[in-house]
């Protein structure tokens, strides 16, 4: 049986998260309620659910704060541009992250 793992608001953020438990081989679903996409929006005000196999629960929530973790914010050490956690290479100037 599937559970919820976590809800984020935005479809990117849950397929990053998503592709974390997917290398660790946990399988997960991603639910959400947008109109098949015709009205994106929902998914800031509803939100979009990370599903996970309860057997899978705890470790999944050890794998998500540990990438939550890896993808905080960071400035460029080239031009100091700040960038969010996910991009390893600066758009402004392409130095890669430190």
């Amino acid at each position: 049986m599937f559970v919820e793992l976590k809800t984020v608001y935005s479809e990117m953020e849950a397929q990053i998260l998503v592709t974390h438990l997917n290398e660790e081989n946990i399988e997960s679903i991603i639910e959400k309620d947008d109109a098949g996409g015709m009205h994106p929006q929902l998914q800031a005000a509803r939100g979009v659910k990370i599903l996970v196999d309860e057997n899978n629960l705890e470790r999944a929530n050890n794998i998500i704060d540990t990438s939550n973790k890896n993808l905080s914010s960071w400035v460029c050490s080239s031009c100091n541009e700040v960038h969010e956690g996910q991009f390893s290479v600066c758009w402004n100037c392409g130095e890669k992250r430190n």
